[in-house]
This record gives C-alpha cells, sequence and structure tokens, in this order.
C-alpha cells in the first residue's frame, strides 16, 4: 500500500494542516483523510492542488509503499 506524507511535506514548510487546505482549496474533510492516510483511494485533482500549495510535484506526495519498507527493514 502507498503512504502519502503530506503531514511530513507540511511540516518541513512549517504549514498547517488548515492553511494547506485553505491555499490548496480542497475540504477539510478530504484534506484529514490524505494527511492521516486514512484513505484507500485519491482523486488526481485533488493531489494536484495539495502539491501546487506546497511546491512539489504530485509523485513527491507519495512515500515508500509500506511493503516495500518492510522489506528494507528485514
Amino acid at each position: 500500500m502507498v503512504k502519502l506524507i503530506i503531514h511530513e511535506l507540511a511540516e518541513q514548510r512549517k504549514m498547517s494542516q488548515s492553511r494547506l487546505q485553505r491555499e490548496a482549496g480542497v475540504t477539510m474533510p478530504m484534506l484529514r483523510r490524505y494527511w492521516t492516510n486514512n484513505t484507500d483511494s485519491v482523486h488526481l485533482e485533488s493531489m494536484e492542488k495539495i502539491a501546487r500549495a506546497l511546491g512539489v510535484q504530485v509523485r513527491d506526495l507519495f512515500g515508500p509503499s509500506e511493503s516495500a519498507s518492510e522489506n528494507a527493514a528485514e
């Protein structure tokens, strides 16, 4: 499963969840799900807005998959 790293990227930029929500123009419930990785799917348009607000590419919002992390630990 792919892990979203929106929270980590926002922290690096000293950006709060509410500021990111306003700047990205996405709903708070959606951002909370992405922020906490509590979602099974993502909307590309929303990911583009979040990436733009963070100043990154959409691909940068994704960290290593959980199974890849587990394999690296072995």
